[in-house]
């Protein structure tokens, strides 16, 4: 039973044939349902047992990822069964609709009527719609909803892989989020909820079903995030191909052997395909099924039929439009051409030279396979795929995946059984080869590593196509929300169902629905992905900032933390060589200032044998065929200053005198952090250079070599800001030179002891212009920034203090690890007065900042209790490699920190993924593996500042449209309800569309509009939807909306001439919804409500300290002075043709005469506009009627004038039997106000705006907020002290006073 009227009613309402289509309907489904019920319980009970779950590591990126295997068998009857379930919900939907549009019939529209008198009439032919509707919407949402674990459920469980067609993935997703990123107003229980909530959430995400396909050759593989799984027998399970290790002897070997046989072409290819990588471009049809075969759309379809079905055509078509063009311009215009792009820029088409069975020849790119040895061309060919270099040598241009600018050089792979494979002997797929030299056809030679998806250029398509996933604080807290609306849904739900007479069943029920699809409303989500387009696109055009993840956008306004790189990141690219420190018989000579000495000829003569030959050979620059010096910046300006030629392996002195011939190469390595060659002059012995950190040369050096004052003269230049590089060497015995074999077998670790130590070179790294004052701006701001770089502590520490990361005259501490892996601390600048050790916990030194080496951080990692205590005072991480720098930007994730992240590229990639908001300061395609990438003004710092601004205005703007809806969503219901419970009133039309279309659609877009403020705040915006703040900013808007509807209203019931009078009364007819508004209240509803929801709309879009001033939004400010002018003219006005429209001050007279408006009058749902009014005074000629023994129920007809019967005797002239009009001169039925009562309302209008502009003024974002955040940061401040606490839970830090201070941020 709902509201007296019971579904049994209805269906005794119905004719036969009506009652016929709802029962076939009911026991279509119920058969289908036990059917499939029956046919799932019997297919696992048979085969359940021998299902195998399968574990393999998917190379979907550079970490593996765990996933299971299922195999699943196509079941005839399964898919059958699946079909009918789709079959029945696209054919309902169709009945559905063409049923809903003859529910429009009537005489002269053109619309059929037969089917409506085949069904019994109008209100019969409604419940079988119903019946139609609610069936196709369950089935359509929860196919939708489930479609993948559906389909499994369909299938038979494989006993063996071999058997299946179908594989179900089911991988273990790892979010990054920032769940423990916790404000303090969210209650612990909630948090607790949302994991609850969302753990489901991501089960489903993760699972794909992948069909198993047969190649020509009869090879079973399947295609999993575009990379190639082979089945094989031996593990029962899918692998992927596409990649091999060679050993340097097996990659010589395929080359002494003349290249892969035909018949290991043909096996390569059978298991690895061909070298492509497929992007699949769905075709029009694929992608507009897979865009609306959505739960939302199913969701929005309900409300939209919904209001079709009530008559009001006018509100739901606009929604119709919208969602439908919505979907086809994201699917055709957005996600197709996207992987269209996307699929060409994955596809090599080129062909190249392969050694095939002792002979070259020329093949298409897509036909490598894994093991050819090919030719690289040069001149800025591109590779076709991974591989290592064989004979020769490149030069590669590998902007696209490092990010570096400079080319480098790829060298041979040595024969020799204890040689390794290094980066330097690997190029990838899709890099361009600048220069090719080598023994055929004078170009290098490589042997296949990796093809298609597998190789490095496949990794960076599939990042883009696959980036990780991201969920923020509001996302988690969504479920909690909608969790909390659909109780509020089941209360109003009840409250309708249980007290509200509204006609009859059918109306009843689509009441429920509209209030349910009303408080969920699916704008909600797309408003948040709005304003994070929007503001992507104003980064792009407006601050050059990339953006490839804009989901992560309001994550950067919650940064607290930043990590920088220093080369290249705070400071310039390129280094210059500046001075040249020679050591003597283990004493330092006279400095040598390179750009004082006059040329490379005044500088060979000026140092020593050793050191000369140092600058020529130890590097591994190339020479371009024009002469251009390629490789690393600091090697080339140490060439330069050399002013050695290159040719080759072979080096030449500026005079010519000296040859030198590269023999062996030390590629750099990050554990030893040091680099060299082997070279062998035309006359005497082979020798070693080597060059690297000056603390790990000094580890290699014998002690005789090295200066007693070593470390006090690194130190002091490492303080002075330089570069430093120590570099020795060692002679190697003669037979070394007749034996090259011995050479080339001779370990690192023996070529890297016992060295003469030959000197230092000194670069100067210059300071950006502007990063000083971008690490001022964040420090105003109260975000934390640290350097975590590769270079020493020193050279660190001394950077920092220029750029202001290090606070001005605070001493720093030294942190470093013994050989017992203790860290003992020392003052770089005078040793400890009490010893050479240092107690940074001491109450001497509890207010100096701390640096680390990458010792020292490593031993602290281990040893919690004292990281948690010293953490906060760490500004600098020194000789970092990459995966430390991951880990240090994990740290801080851990310690409650958003934090971002800020390098160059090249070996901060992983760090840069793994911050919650990473920018890469490169435009090389390698940049795409952040979320934000720029190259604007030399790779300013000041981008990142931008980033973070408009991050907070973007996520401000989040908020402010989540208020909106939640406003909406409980105002707009609650008054619905209220209207519902005191007489069945409705709203009127067009305020419906006001409220739906201009406020909900175009006031909400003018919203996002609005611009990041030009200075940051110092503190960060809340970001949780259950805050106090939040919650706040939602219930005053709810509660003076009904505070001022209760006070129109009980201003309205005050007058002599109000009569309350129920529409269904007056024997409207129950579907025809719109004219139960025809009254004063429902006209005091939609004012109050249409100026709450605009109020809302405006006061959210205040800039506050995030966004620029409001007057600066000219869209929000014209639209928002449009319905206030609109709402107190329709209060304030007599009754008139504009304002019958709206059905607010409308009498008779002007109702009728609105007609003339033929556009406004045709697009009018119910035909209000130019139709008659209903309103109280028609129950009165209907009461004289009865009075007089009249039979049936009149309403008054457009054809008649709108006037009373002549047998009622009555006139709308009649002031006796309508006081109403007489009191607000209005003709014949109206609700309008009189004059007093039309000011009374306006003014309590007008008091509820200024309330709203004053809540927002001084609560929200006032001086009442600020102070309230200062007591907030001195209360934090106070507990922090008395508890000895240094933790930055939720804390932020601001300089005070030449040290750091902690507050609280929110």
């Amino acid at each position: 039973t709902m509201g007296g009227y019971s579904a049994m009613g209805g269906f005794i309402a119905m004719n036969d044939r009506a009652k016929a289509i709802c029962v076939l309907n009911v026991v279509f489904l119920l058969v289908l349902s036990i059917c499939t019920f029956c046919f799932m319980v019997n297919l696992r009970l048979k085969t359940a047992h021998d299902a195998r779950r399968l574990s393999f590591l998917s190379p979907e990126d550079d970490s593996p990822k765990d996933f299971r295997q299922r195999g699943f068998i196509t079941h005839v009857g399964g898919s059958i069964l699946l079909g009918v379930w789709v079959a029945y919900c696209f054919i309902g939907y169709v009945a559905m609709a063409v049923l809903c549009l003859f529910l429009y019939a009537k005489e002269g529209n053109g619309i059929p009527t037969w089917p409506l008198t085949f069904l019994g009439g109008s209100t019969s032919a409604r419940y079988p719609w119903l019946v139609i509707f609610t069936s196709v919407h369950i089935v359509g949402m929860f196919l939708t909803w489930t479609w993948d674990a559906l389909r499994t459920r369909f299938m038979a469980p494989a006993v063996m892989m071999s058997q299946a067609t179908h594989v179900v993935i089911e991988e273990v997703v790892a979010f990054q989020t920032d769940d423990q990123l916790v404000d303090p107003d969210i209650l612990a229980a909630l948090r607790i909820l949302a994991k609850v909530l969302s753990y489901r959430y991501q089960r489903a995400v993760a699972q794909t079903i992948v069909p198993i396909k047969l190649d020509a050759c009869g090879t079973k593989h399947i295609e999993y995030m575009c990379v190639r799984y082979v089945y094989r027998r031996e593990t029962d399970r899918f692998h992927p191909e596409g990649a091999v290790e060679y050993t340097p002897l097996q990659a010589h070997a395929q080359l002494k052997t003349g290249g892969l046989r035909q018949d290991q072409v043909s096996e390569s290819r059978r298991r690895c395909g061909r070298n492509e990588i497929n992007v699949h471009v769905p075709s029009v049809v694929e992608a507009l099924c897979s865009e609306f075969a959505d739960f939302t759309y199913f969701f929005n379809s309900s409300a939209i039929w919904g209001y079709f079905a009530e008559h009001s055509w006018n509100i739901s078509l606009p929604w119709l439009l919208l969602s439908v063009g919505s979907g086809m311009v994201r699917s055709l215009l957005i996600v197709r051409p996207n992987k269209r792009k996307l699929r060409d820029l994955a596809h090599l088409h080129m062909n190249c030279k392969v050694l095939r069975d002792g002979a070259w020849v020329t093949i298409e790119a897509s036909e490598l396979v894994l093991g050819d040895i090919f030719m690289a061309d040069g001149g800025g060919a591109i590779l076709p795929c991974d591989g290592v270099v064989v004979a020769g040598s490149l030069v590669v241009n590998e902007s696209m995946l490092t990010g570096e600018p400079m080319p480098v050089q790829k060298l041979p792979v040595e024969e020799s059984a204890r040689a390794t494979m290094s980066k330097k002997n690997y190029a990838s797929a899709g890099t361009a080869c600048m220069q090719s030299n080598g023994p055929f056809e004078g170009k290098a030679v490589m042997i296949a590593t990796a093809v298609g998806s597998l190789t490095t250029r496949g990794q960076l398509v599939r990042m883009v196509l696959f980036p990780a996933s991201v969920r923020f604080k509001y996302n988690d807290q969504l479920p909690i929300v909608y969790g909390l609306m659909v109780i509020f849904v089941l209360v109003t739900g009840y409250i309708n169902v249980r007290y509200v007479e509204i006609g009859n069943f059918a109306s009843l029920y689509l009441l429920v629905v509209n209030t349910m699809t009303r408080c969920l409303s699916p704008m909600l989500p797309v408003s948040m992905v709005m304003g994070q387009s929007v503001t992507a696109s104003r980064l792009q055009s407006m601050h050059n900032i990339s953006v490839l993840q804009p989901g992560r956008i309001p994550i950067a306004g919650k940064i607290a933390m930043m990590v920088f790189d220093k080369t290249g990141t705070i400071t310039k690219d390129g280094m210059d060589f500046a001075v040249l420190a020679p050591v003597h018989s283990g004493m330092f000579g006279s400095e040598i200032c390179i750009k004082s000495e006059g040329g490379s000829a005044a500088l060979e003569a000026s140092v020593s044998e050793d050191m000369r030959q140092a600058l020529g050979c130890c590097h591994s620059v190339t020479a371009l065929s024009d002469g251009t010096l390629v490789g690393n910046q600091v090697e080339v300006s140490v060439v330069k200053a050399g002013g050695w030629k290159i040719s080759e392996s072979v080096m030449t002195s500026p005079s010519g005198l000296e040859v030198l011939e590269v023999v062996k190469r030390l590629e750099f390595d990050h554990c030893r952090m040091t680099s060299g060659v082997v070279v062998r002059p035309r006359e005497g012995e082979p020798t070693v250079y080597l060059k690297g950190s000056y603390e790990a040369i000094r580890k290699r050096c014998l002690a005789s070599s090295l200066p007693i004052d070593y470390d006090a003269v690194t130190e002091k230049y490492a303080k002075a800001g330089y570069y430093l590089l120590a570099v020795a060497f060692k002679k190697l015995p003669m037979d070394l030179v007749l034996h090259p074999e011995r050479l080339a077998d001779l370990s690192r670790e023996e070529l890297e002891s016992n060295l003469t130590l030959a000197g230092l070179w000194l670069f100067r790294n210059e300071m950006k212009h502007d990063s000083p004052l971008a690490i001022h701006t964040l420090q105003r701001a109260r975000i934390l920034s640290v350097i975590c770089t590769g270079d020493n502590a020193l050279t660190g520490i001394s950077i920092g203090r220029q750029c202001g990361i290090v606070a001005p005259g605070a001493k720093v501490l030294l942190g470093d690890a013994a050989t017992d892996g203790r860290v003992f601390w020392r003052d770089p600048d005078r040793e400890c007065q009490k010893g050479p050790v240092c107690d940074p916990l001491s109450p001497e030194f509890a207010l100096c900042e701390l640096a680390v080496t990458q010792g020292a951080w490593r031993s602290l990692d281990n040893d919690r209790d004292l990281l948690d205590s010293l953490w906060p005072r760490i500004v600098v991480y020194a000789r970092m490699k990459p995966e430390d720098k991951i880990n240090v930007v994990k740290h801080y994730q851990g310690r409650d920190l958003v934090t971002g992240m800020c390098g160059d590229g090249g070996n901060d990639c992983g760090s840069l993924r793994a911050a919650h908001a990473g920018i890469a300061l490169s435009d090389a395609e390698a940049s795409m593996v952040a979320p934000f990438s720029t190259g604007r003004d030399g790779k300013s710092l000041l981008a990142v500042v931008d980033l973070i601004r408009e991050g907070r205005a973007c996520l401000v703007t989040n908020l402010s449209t989540f208020q909106y809806f939640m406003v909406y969503a409980l105002a707009v219901t609650g008054l619905k309800t209220f209207a519902n419970l005191r007489a069945a009133f409705s709203f009127p039309e067009y305020n419906f569309l006001v409220i739906d279309l201009f406020v909900g659609m175009f006031m909400i877009w003018t919203m996002t509009q609005s611009k990041a403020a030009t200075e940051l705040a110092d503190y960060r915006p809340t970001a949780t939807l259950l805050g106090p703040r939040t919650i706040a900013a939602i219930a005053f808007p709810i509660v003076t909306a009904l505070i001022a509807a209760w006070i129109c209203l009980a201003l309205l019931w005050s007058r002599d001439w109000y009569r309350l009078v129920k529409p269904l009364d007056m024997g409207l007819d129950p579907h025809l919804w719109l004219l139960r508004g025809d009254s004063q209240e429902p006209a005091i509803f939609a004012v109050v409500m249409v100026l709450t929801l605009t109020n809302t709309a405006y006061v959210s879009t205040y800039g506050g300290d995030f966004r620029k001033p409001i007057y600066r939004n000219v869209g929000i400010n014209v639209s928002y002075l449009f319905v206030v002018c609109l709402v107190f003219w329709l209060t304030l006005t007599g009754p008139s043709q504009f304002n019958c429209i709206f059905r607010v001050n409308c009498d008779t007279e002007n109702s009728l005469a609105a007609g003339e408006l033929k556009l406004i009058a045709k697009i009018s749902g119910a035909g209000l506009v130019g139709g008659c009014f209903y309103g109280p005074e028609v129950r009165t000629v209907q009461r004289e009627l009865e009075r007089l023994g009249h039979m049936g129920m009149w309403l008054p007809s457009p054809q008649e004038a709108c006037e009373p019967p002549p047998e009622s005797g009555l006139s709308w002239n009649d002031t006796a039997a309508f006081p109403a009009s007489v009191a607000t001169g209005c003709y014949g039925p109206n609700n309008c106000f009189d004059r007093n009562l039309r000011v009374e309302v306006a003014v309590v209008l007008a008091l509820m705006t200024i309330a709203h502009h004053i809540f927002a003024t001084s609560l929200l974002d006032g001086s009442i907020a600020r102070r309230n955040r200062l007591r907030r940061r001195r209360s934090a401040a106070f507990l922090s002290s008395s508890r000895g606490n240094m933790e930055l839970r939720n804390l932020s830090v601001q300089p005070a006073g030449g040290r750091r201070s902690l507050s609280p941020m929110r």
